[in-house]
């Protein structure tokens, strides 16, 4: 019996509770997730309940424990309303034992719970999972990690609207629905979430990464998209130990400082207080002392030019310009930069494979929308755990273990009240026909809006939206000559 749902009641008072209340047995039972429930037991659900001051004084029979494993379950069955949902988890335990609770009482349940105790759940689950023995998650002695942006739509009520508010769509009418911007930092081997903010969708990518700086540490190499950039960013994120490889945009001036032997060369960022004198000290050919007190960052840059190639005859180049702290070229040379898309392929497994078909978040309210919003980030990354040990008893890539698998296998798991042994699960991970190929194939595909922001249902069959096509990729690096 918890200790959580009666906060200083003596033993004797408890039982005598219990023994006047009429078949409330379902409220003893410890809840359970299925097989994630090794991840996510009832000791830490209660503990991160007491934390968030949500244990009960009186028994109910849909106690805080429960509750916090409904909203998870929520994101499981994310095609099914709150009776269907309550029906599949507790679809294992005799039907005499169970309450049936109406959708009213269990959206009361959710309003009581708040999205506290799953803040904290997901502050409990969130961190790096790959070991030194973890198949791609190190690069040379550096633990691989990615930041980026995403945003997620919510319900078109009125109280989500004055929060989140609308996207600004290209016509003169507003988008169909209000948007979450979430900012996640991900561990690229494992795809698992380090860390993870978000808020309304007016707030920039590079403010929320700012709230991600104290969870970096020296030992990590942070990959970045153009959207990153600028020098105050740069030097935050180096300050805190982690080196950088980050994408910067073609038209930037990044001066020869020193050629490299590979071809790369060093260069500095500045502010703008320090960057006029840094101007006239480069044209001058860098000739005379470096100007003094000067607020400048050093960094290599790598550029390359890449060349696709279709089976049609088409064909199509970019140039692809990198800054890194990393400026020993012969200890780390220039080929990595691929492995941010991994970010990608997380947010594509979070938005997609675990929510389903329907992209839209089903809570109305604010308060609602963080619940849901942190109960899918913990799922999420307790599926990654799972993924994750089941590939190191298999002595695998994580990469090649489906997410899709994975879950399909956990929402079987919580029909059927299985929760003990994760066998099940690692053997539908590291079954032979589930295992992605161990080198990826080099396909592309059309880059377009691939869901309009429109109130009518997503058709995901329009346009060229999924269409993918085998090519031929050629990846040249670029001298400080060749360079633009």
């Amino acid at each position: 019996m918890s200790r959580s749902r009666f906060v200083g009641a003596p033993l004797s008072v408890q039982c005598a509770t219990a023994r006047v209340v009429e078949d409330r047995s379902w409220v003893w039972r410890p809840g359970h997730l299925g097989v994630l429930t090794r991840w996510i037991p009832p000791s830490l659900v209660d503990d991160v309940v007491r934390e968030a001051e949500r244990t009960e004084r009186r028994v109910r029979l849909l106690p805080a424990r429960v509750v916090v494993y409904f909203v998870l379950a929520m994101g499981l069955f994310a095609d099914c309303g709150y009776r269907r949902v309550w029906a599949a988890l507790t679809a294992g335990w005799p039907r005499a034992e169970v309450p049936d609770p109406s959708a009213a009482a269990l959206r009361q349940a959710r309003q009581r719970l708040g999205p506290k105790p799953l803040a904290l759940l997901f502050d409990r689950l969130r961190g790096p999972l790959g070991t030194a023995d973890t198949i791609g998650v190190f690069w040379r002695g550096l633990r691989l990690v990615a930041w980026e942006g995403t945003c997620l739509e919510v319900p078109d009520s009125k109280e989500n609207v004055l929060r989140f508010r609308r996207h600004a769509a290209r016509t003169t009418r507003p988008a169909g629905y209000p948007q979450v911007r979430l900012t996640a930092l991900v561990e690229c081997g494992t795809r698992a979430l380090i860390d993870a903010v978000f808020g309304p969708q007016h707030y920039t990518e590079l403010p929320q990464a700012r709230e991600l700086l104290p969870s970096l540490q020296p030992g990590m190499l942070l990959l970045a998209d153009r959207g990153y950039d600028g020098y105050e960013a740069l030097r935050d994120a180096a300050a805190t130990g982690a080196d950088l490889l980050w994408r910067v945009q073609s038209g930037r001036l990044l001066p020869v400082i020193e050629a490299l032997p590979d071809g790369t060369h060093l260069t500095l960022i500045t502010d703008r207080r320090s960057g006029d004198r840094l101007t006239r000290w480069i044209r001058n050919g860098c000739r005379g002392p470096r100007p003094e007190n000067l607020t400048a960052i050093t960094l290599r840059v790598i550029s390359y030019r890449i060349t696709v190639a279709g089976p049609n005859g088409t064909c199509r180049s970019s140039t692809v310009r990198l800054v890194t702290t990393l400026v020993d070229p012969i200890r780390y040379p220039a080929a990595l930069y691929h492995e941010r898309w991994e970010i990608e392929t997380a947010y594509y497994g979070l938005k997609v494979t675990l929510r389903g078909a329907d992209r839209v978040l089903r809570s109305r309210t604010v308060d609602g929308v963080e619940q849901e919003l942190y109960a899918l980030l913990a799922l999420y990354q307790a599926s990654r755990r799972a993924i994750t040990e089941a590939a190191a008893t298999a002595h695998l890539d994580p990469d090649r273990l489906s997410l899709t698998v994975a879950l399909h296998t956990v929402r079987l798991t919580v029909i059927t009240a299985r929760v003990s042994d994760p066998a099940d699960l690692i053997a539908a991970l590291v079954h032979a026909r589930n295992l992605a190929p161990a080198r990826r194939r080099s396909r592309t595909s059309p880059r377009c809006v691939k869901r309009a922001l429109s109130p009518y249902a997503y058709n995901k069959t329009k346009g060229s939206v999924g269409h993918k096509t085998t090519v031929t990729t050629n990846v040249t690096l670029l001298t400080s000559t060749d360079r633009p």
